[in-house]
């Protein structure tokens, strides 16, 4: 769209939206009318893909760039839909609904109202991730109604549940084979997760390595490779389709083998990146981002001709602007479906009943995870979050007791009370990958305290370690990846991806994130945002940005508060232990009567998790120090 067309649809729409779309947001920023777009390029196929989107229906209300609801994208769908009834348009969406908001973190258990809102979309493929899998709880919540819900469309290849019978089942179904609306093509489906083995006690992930030697799942492909046409083989799951992704090779060796000219879809997910990868000449992957920032969409112009076959890929961002335009609309009214309005009521009816919109003060300034250099030469760089939170955040951390637990029926226990304070120096040590976003200008609300972080971990001490030894810890965790034997790592998935998916030209610790030379734009002033490079090239973003800079981050942040003692209590959360155990270790240096010493010293420190988690301090500090 040239810009003299945004202009007119931004001054067109501007009153309309200020008066809908703000109220009905939680005050959520309007996105840049002016922005520049690409335009979506569809085929007889088209797929949107939604992954990891970790409850964030409401949307990004501090960021206009991806401030939409869950109401505005199902009025995107159907209107995409309507607008070209002429070709397929499927729908999917490969997992991790949970964690990471307070409309999924806030009820018990976990999701009862964001799993509401999300089932709204008619998705043709959906499928469970890791963040479904955690808790027992949250487990039997999607099986329970989610699995029912979309019947035959919730497939899980791999996983397990066990049910209340104690029967393991599939949870979903093992596959499906199915034929689009429009144009006919028969579509054979499977769904996988990646090797994850820190489910609860009702799941279990069977390898793929595992799956693909199974008899049962080589039945099916010699069936249907045989006895059934197949047009197209969708894999859909949650697991990333990037090219060091092992797993996804190995399962497209045996698909090959069976069906050697189908044409092989992946849609992915779990590293939370925009990415496309080309995997041989009949068979692509679409990754599609995370937190409702993205909408990944995928076209393919002909199944039936594959010596000639097209795909093209767009990574759309979740704002009105985007939606409106590539649904041919300039004015919000007619934009907004009936389904579209209900949902969005309802996010806001949800909202007001958790009290997402309580504000505990203002942020005064971006925070970034990325964005802001950790590692500055001469001094801190005030806009790094990782610098504030050392800084601010956790030295308000303070030794309490709670006989806080998982369990509801709490009667016995004793009255919370604080612990003894030593006079030791003090390290308290976190790892990065807990801290999940960026924390943004504008209200610190309720719901902010899930986003930056949303785990409720205790925290856990080893008193009394000699001060020489202790400064060693965090060097020793920053020395490497550290990822355990049981998949358990201090990065998360984000992290891992952007230090290896990514050509990096390091000066210092600046990552370069590429620009995107187009033509025509040179003049125009881009606001920052995703500036994508994938297997097709950098005109998948559809919205043109300037790029963000990407600095590299420590897999550990500490305080450290020295006041020139002999010995070091180090704090550090419970979930980090194994590593806290390993590295203190090393730092022994081969003293394996003083690690034995030490180590058998580890004691509760805090578990009050409702009360001293990551963000809870943010809330202490923002109605201290942010009015």
């Amino acid at each position: 769209m040239i810009i003299s067309q945004l202009i007119s649809l931004a001054i067109a729409t501007l009153i309309y939206l200020n008066s809908i779309t703000i109220n009905r947001q939680l005050n959520a920023k309007l996105p840049n009318f002016n922005e520049p777009l690409r335009n979506l390029t569809f085929g007889k196929i088209n797929f949107l893909h939604t992954t990891d989107t970790h409850g964030w229906y409401i949307g990004h209300t501090n960021q206009k760039q991806y401030s939409s609801d869950w109401g505005d994208f199902i009025s995107f769908y159907e209107n995409l839909k309507n607008n070209h009834n002429d070709s397929d348009l499927l729908i999917i969406d490969t997992g991790d609904r949970h964690d990471g908001n307070g409309l999924s973190d806030l009820t018990s258990p976990n999701g009862l109202k964001s799993n509401d809102i999300f089932k709204n979309v008619d998705y043709d493929l959906i499928t469970v991730g890791n963040h479904e899998l955690y808790n027992a709880d949250v487990s039997k919540l999607e099986y329970d109604t989610m699995v029912k819900h979309y019947g035959e469309k919730f497939v899980s290849t791999n996983v397990l549940y066990m049910d209340d019978d104690g029967n393991w089942v599939t949870f979903g179904n093992q596959y499906r084979y199915f034929q689009s609306n429009v144009n006919g093509y028969n579509i054979l489906s499977f769904s996988f997760m990646f090797d994850f083995k820190m489910g609860n006690e009702r799941v279990e992930v069977l390898p793929i390595m595992e799956i693909i030697n199974e008899q049962w799942f080589i039945d099916i492909l010699i069936d249907y490779s045989t006895n059934y046409p197949v047009d197209l083989i969708i894999i859909f799951g949650h697991l990333p389709v990037s090219h060091d992704w092992f797993e996804m090779y190995q399962l497209h060796s045996i698909l090959r083998k069976y069906f050697p000219d189908t044409f092989i879809q992946y849609f992915g997910g779990h590293s939370h990146i925009r990415d496309f990868s080309i995997i041989d000449e009949l068979s692509t992957g679409l990754q599609s981002g995370r937190y409702c920032e993205t909408i990944g969409f995928l076209s393919i112009d002909d199944l039936k001709n594959t010596e000639n076959i097209t795909v093209d890929r767009k990574y759309i961002d979740f704002n009105l602007h985007s939606f409106m335009h590539h649904t041919n609309h300039n004015e919000i009214d007619k934009f907004n479906t009936d389904k579209g309005l209900m949902v969005s009521q309802k996010l806001f009816e949800y909202s007001e009943e958790l009290n997402l919109n309580e504000v505990y003060g203002y942020v005064p300034q971006n925070y970034y995870m990325y964005a802001a250099e950790y590692y500055h030469k001469d001094k801190p760089d005030p806009k790094s979050l990782l610098r504030f939170l050392e800084n601010s955040i956790l030295p308000q951390l303070i030794p309490k007791i709670c006989y806080d637990d998982n369990n509801s029926d709490n009667d016995k226990a004793e009255p919370p009370f604080l612990l003894n304070s030593t006079n030791n120096d003090r390290i308290i040590l976190i790892n990065t990958g807990g801290i999940r976003y960026d924390l943004y200008k504008g209200e610190f609300t309720k719901n902010s305290l899930f986003t930056v972080s949303p785990f409720k971990n205790k925290w856990n001490v080893i008193p009394n370690i000699p001060s020489e030894i202790a400064i060693k810890l965090q060097w020793i965790l920053n020395s490497g990846d550290y990822i355990l034997s049981n998949g358990i790592k201090l990065k998360n998935s984000h992290q891992l991806s952007i230090k290896e998916d990514n050509d990096y030209n390091i000066n210092d610790n600046y990552i370069n994130d590429n620009y995107i030379n187009d033509n025509n734009i040179n003049d125009i002033k881009l606001s920052y945002g995703y500036t994508t490079i994938d297997d097709k090239g950098n005109d998948g973003d559809d919205t043109i940005h300037r790029k963000i800079p990407v600095y590299k981050v420590p897999n550990v942040i500490q305080t450290y508060e020295n006041n020139g003692n002999a010995y070091t209590d180090v704090v550090y959360y419970d979930f980090i232990q194994p590593f806290i155990l390993h590295a203190l270790s090393i730092a022994c240096d081969g003293d394996k009567q003083l690690f034995k010493e030490l180590i058998t010293n580890v004691s509760l420190y805090n578990d009050c998790y409702n009360e001293f988690n990551l963000g809870e301090l943010l809330k202490q500090f923002a109605i201290k120090s942010w009015q």
